[in-house]
């Protein structure tokens, strides 16, 4: 008998059967740790790219869900990672677990790395210094030999704008009108300048401890001057932060907190805000229990659907 479950699927790609992504090996492994032939995600592949905007050569992960050949009619959701190299493993396989579970729906997610990146902590530090920043700064970061080079941010959504967005749209089913933008740390400040500036593009954000202490609380005065553009249509936003995060050296858990009342202050029927604090996480930890929350609360009539009433958290009205 033929097992059509997502379980099933995955029994399949791992003793060597078929899958979304034809010819490319859903697991494979090597005899040696550090050997090219090492355990893969199933369902993924990797899109290399010279960026025509910037000059940067990019890698787009791309994973879809495992009964993506099996419903060939069918448009997903897109869930855009940045910081690729940690966030794309912990994120495809939660997601999974989670739409397996019908928490949420089936997604494609797309994660942006760099040619030659990691684990060059160099590099690393480079390229997020250079992309993930909105506007130029000498201080702050990783220092003035990297932040010479920010203030790219434009240039970079820009690239995912006009390049990476259709890259994907041509080689896989997506709905255009369901996009969420995640970014942790700079690129929680990425993502939160995103959607002042361009919330066209996406229409859900997981914001997770943002760099908003960034040039002297730079976004925060801008959302304090009213300098975004108003939002095309329903937009959710879910943010979320440390509690050791406070005392980084920057008040990051007080400045997300005057950040999620600004956006609340736009009064925007369009628009749901929600934050949290979560305690015992750090800086460096929060990443994980932030995306399993945010991702969830981003779905709240999926998430939602199978708690009794009488336990169901209060939801902000959509705007719809």
């Amino acid at each position: 008998m033929t097992d059509n479950t997502r379980r099933g699927f995955l029994k399949g790609a791992a003793i060597g059967g078929g899958g979304a992504l034809a010819g490319v090996p859903a697991f494979a492994c090597s005899d040696t740790a550090t050997g090219e032939g090492g355990l893969r995600i199933p369902f993924s592949s990797v899109l290399p790219f010279r960026s025509a905007v910037n000059g940067v050569d990019y890698l787009l992960y791309v994973r879809v869900p495992a009964t993506y050949d099996a419903s060939p009619d069918k448009s997903y959701p897109t869930i855009w990672l940045l910081d690729a190299d940690y966030s794309f493993a912990l994120a495809t396989s939660h997601i999974e677990h989670l739409a397996d579970r019908n928490h949420i729906p089936d997604q494609i997610v797309i994660g942006i790395a760099y040619a030659g990146g990691y684990p060059d902590p160099v590099a690393y530090r480079t390229h997020r210094s250079r992309d993930y920043t909105p506007i130029f700064s000498e201080d702050g970061g990783y220092g003035a030999q990297f932040q010479a080079r920010s203030g790219g941010g434009p240039d970079f959504l820009k690239m995912i704008e006009t390049e990476a967005m259709p890259l994907i749209a041509a080689r896989f089913r997506v709905d255009p009108a369901q996009r969420t933008l995640t970014g942790h740390s700079f690129g929680g400040l990425f993502a939160s300048w995103a959607l002042q500036a361009r919330p066209d593009l996406f229409d859900r954000y997981l914001i997770v401890s943002p760099s908003l202490w960034y040039r002297d609380q730079w976004l925060i005065d801008r959302e304090t001057a009213g300098a975004v553009t108003a939002l095309p249509r329903a937009t959710r936003v879910w943010m979320g932060v440390g509690a050791w995060e406070e005392l980084t050296g920057h008040p990051m858990v007080s400045q997300l907190a005057r950040f999620a009342d600004l956006l609340e202050a736009r009064r925007d029927p369009l628009l749901t805000v929600e934050h949290k604090v979560f305690g015992d996480e750090t800086h460096a930890s929060i990443f994980p229990c932030a995306f399993s929350t945010g991702i969830r609360h981003l779905y709240p009539a999926d998430s939602l659907a199978d708690m009794p009433p009488q336990v169901r958290p209060s939801q902000p009205a959509t705007g719809n």
